[in-house]
């Protein structure tokens, strides 16, 4: 195996990490979705949203990574999520 392809694998290793971090993540979103919906309480939560957006911005500060890009994906998870939430009520 060659330099490239050491590489790839280790590239599809992350990426199924990155899958099953979701995929876990989804999972805890089922729960608090529920748990919402037996309290009555609204989906969408601003104030923990601009945690965990600050928090996902000092995360990308700290790896090197662009603030945009991570902020866009996760924009698009927690879309996603309060999707999952909508379904679920």
């Amino acid at each position: 195996m060659n330099d490239l392809e050491k590489y790839r694998k280790e590239v599809d290793r992350v990426d199924q990490e990155i899958i099953e971090a979701i995929a876990e993540r989804t999972n805890w979103v089922y729960k608090i979705a529920s748990y919402k919906s037996r309290n009555d309480m609204l989906i969408a939560d601003e104030e923990r949203e601009k945690e965990i957006f600050d928090k996902i911005k000092n995360m990308a500060i700290e790896n090197n990574m662009s603030e945009t890009f991570v902020y866009d994906l996760y924009k698009l998870i927690i879309e996603y999520c309060r999707g999952i939430q909508k379904l679920r009520k």
